[in-house]
């Protein structure tokens, strides 16, 4: 199992397997507003609230940004082809649970990567919907949020406040 760079300075880049891990914000937009329906539920139901749909998916998202993906980001199944179109091929996609992604961008020489978005209840996967992950995805770069262009990418992701932790966001034992 893959672990994170000890002693990292505060505020530093988390690094694991050697490449260097950034979140736009966008992707943690969708952590915090995750992260918090955990919270309540966890309120409401502090002993069920880890089998819920919301928890599961926070752990699941957490295993890929921190473990799975920085293993190996080039791995053939991340490709999309042309479900973004031909001028986005360069974006890679995890998917999980069925009906959920997470699409980020990795620079191989500099071993970076940057996760730029994951749908979440509103937008799963449905073939033909408005609302399909990969349609809302595929509008969200033709308006520019999140940038195509890696250089754009990565300076917005290594502005984003606060940066992506091993504890990002901080929450429960979900992490654990």
């Amino acid at each position: 199992m893959s672990r994170a760079s000890p002693k990292k300075p505060a505020g530093a880049p988390v690094v694991v397997n050697g490449w260097t891990l950034f979140a736009h914000p966008l992707f943690l937009e969708q952590l915090r507003a995750l992260t918090q329906d955990v919270v309540d539920l966890q309120r409401k139901d502090p002993k069920g609230y880890i089998h819920k749909n919301a928890t599961k998916r926070l752990a699941a998202i957490r295993q890929l940004a921190f473990e799975v993906i920085p293993q190996d980001p080039t791995r053939p199944e991340y490709r999309q082809g042309d479900t973004l179109g031909e001028t986005h091929r360069h974006w890679f996609r995890v998917k999980f649970f069925q009906q959920y992604r997470l699409f980020f961008r990795f620079h191989a020489p500099s071993q970076t990567i940057v996760y730029a978005w994951v749908n979440d209840e509103a937008t799963k996967r449905a073939y033909e919907s408005r609302q399909d992950a990969y349609r809302v995805f595929s509008r969200m770069l033709e308006s520019g949020h999140p940038p195509d262009d890696w250089s754009q990418l990565l300076t917005e992701a290594q502005r984003s406040d606060p940066p992506l932790t091993l504890h990002s966001p901080s929450a429960l034992n979900v992490w654990d």
